[in-house]
């Protein structure tokens, strides 16, 4: 499958799952607010009634109550779904009437909010309220002075009668909804953020996994193509040579013949040195390798190097020595291998002339091995993938001084034998200038106290 095609369908998903969650979320928000415009229009006439009796009494215990009630009971049963209902609705016109006709004493606000208020927030709706008076097409007559009650995204409830003529209502108003309704889905809505979150993230994360993996697919595509190109060359000389000397044409010509049979010689020691570089790289990344670590002598080890790269190359090659320390504690093959890799480097990525200059010498716990050049350098944006494996970026892009490409096993292999050692590979470079490569390796005490143990993880 396609990147593109992967994009399309993680974006279709994300979009899919966003759209379900908003669904989700309306639906639970028209649910809280009808059940919050619900409670209120079961408590307020309660509210309302216990206010006229606070209004009630609070008058005088002489006072006498004279009830002339024009009242259609027919008429406005009518309007009322249950004779309960009926009867509560006129008990509380009733006493709305005695409160205002017989003690001159109209509805409280003031009275009315508090108890209002606390109803509602004693059932979990901390709501702030108002209450008004409206006539029979709804106008407001009189109302709380405190809040406002006449924006869009207030809930009223239904007119409350106060009057037998139909001419004047209580009516309740919630007057902070919003507030009130996204403080009861608080928790569904931190939950539905961190399921967002964790989605987009597992998205994300599977996206960088199939990158990965295509880039890891490609990647071996292309070092498996070029190292079978690097092979075809010698194997080639391998074929020719071997031909020219079975015809016996050379057998009069022992220096010709000599010749002939060092090529084949060198160009098998080369494959074989490429096969034995893929194998130790995939015991290394299994951890299978065994280390047989022992005291080394730097100097003859590096002056070996650099006489064999000297004759082998076409170049000029100056040699620097500064060795402070003459000895490391390492595995001598491997570590050969990889300094190997590090003077093969220098050389590949020069002009016709490079300056290579070994530095040693001991920290407080690790060795340092140094190997300097005066070669084309690596670009800053190379210099932090140039110890990947399979990683050719750097090596094409210095190609363009004249430098072969190579398909990134070098110095993936020197960072896995540092590593196996216990130690680290550092890389200072400047773009046509230099390149320093620093191998440190652990000492001996450093990493038991008293002697290093062999590795072995078979």
């Amino acid at each position: 499958m396609e990147i593109k095609h992967i994009r399309w369908i993680a974006v279709v998903g994300l979009i899919a799952i966003v759209e379900l969650q908003y669904v989700w979320l309306v639906n639970t928000y028209k649910l809280t607010k009808e059940s919050i415009q619900m409670k209120g229009e079961e408590l307020f006439p309660e509210a309302a009634l216990q206010e006229v009796f606070l209004r009630v009494s609070k008058t005088k215990k002489d006072s006498t109550v004279t009830m002339n009630v024009n009242f259609d009971a027919e008429k406005d049963m009518e309007t009322m779904s249950t004779p309960g209902q009926w009867l509560m609705s006129y008990m509380h016109v009733s006493f709305q009437e005695i409160a205002l006709k017989d003690f001159n004493r109209d509805v409280s606000f003031m009275d009315l909010d508090s108890i209002y208020a606390h109803m509602l927030d004693s059932i979990g709706f901390p709501a702030a309220v108002a209450s008004c008076i409206v006539d029979s097409t709804g106008r407001i007559m009189k109302a709380s002075s405190q809040l406002d009650i006449h924006g869009k995204g207030v809930l009223r409830t239904s007119p409350l009668p106060i009057s037998f003529d139909g001419t004047r209502f209580l009516q309740g108003v919630i007057t902070n909804p919003y507030r009130v309704i996204f403080q009861r889905m608080t928790l569904l809505l931190l939950a539905t953020v961190l399921i967002m979150v964790l989605v987009i993230a597992c998205i994300i994360y599977q996206i960088r996994i199939i990158l990965r993996q295509n880039k890891i697919a490609k990647l071996r595509e292309d070092f498996s193509y070029a190292m079978i190109h690097d092979m075809k060359t010698p194997l080639s000389s391998i074929l020719m040579g071997t031909q020219i000397l079975e015809t016996g044409k050379l057998d009069a010509q022992p220096e010709k013949k000599a010749r002939y049979f060092r090529i084949l010689r060198e160009e098998g020691e080369h494959l074989l040195s490429l096969t034995n570089k893929v194998l130790t790289l995939s015991k290394l990344e299994n951890h299978q390798l065994k280390l047989e670590k022992e005291t080394c002598s730097l100097r003859p080890m590096l002056e070996d190097l650099a006489e064999k790269y000297k004759a082998k190359a076409v170049k000029h090659i100056v040699y620097k020595w500064n060795l402070q320390a003459d000895t490391v504690y390492a595995d001598e093959e491997f570590l050969k291998e990889a300094l190997s890799n590090l003077i093969d480097n220098a050389v590949k990525y020069s002009g016709e002339e490079v300056e290579i200059t070994f530095s040693s010498g001991k920290l407080s716990n690790e060795y340092y091995i140094k190997v300097h050049d005066t070669g084309f350098g690596i670009p800053l944006k190379d210099q932090s993938k140039i110890f990947e494996k399979y990683e050719r970026a750097s090596a094409s892009g210095r190609s363009r001084y004249g430098g072969p490409a190579g398909f990134g096993l070098g110095l993936n292999y020197v960072l896995r034998v540092a590593e196996a050692h216990g130690g680290k590979v550092t890389l200072e470079s400047i773009e046509g200038e230099y390149s320093e490569f620093t191998v440190y390796l652990p000492v001996e005490e450093d990493i038991t106290g008293k002697t290093c143990p062999k590795i072995d993880n078979e």
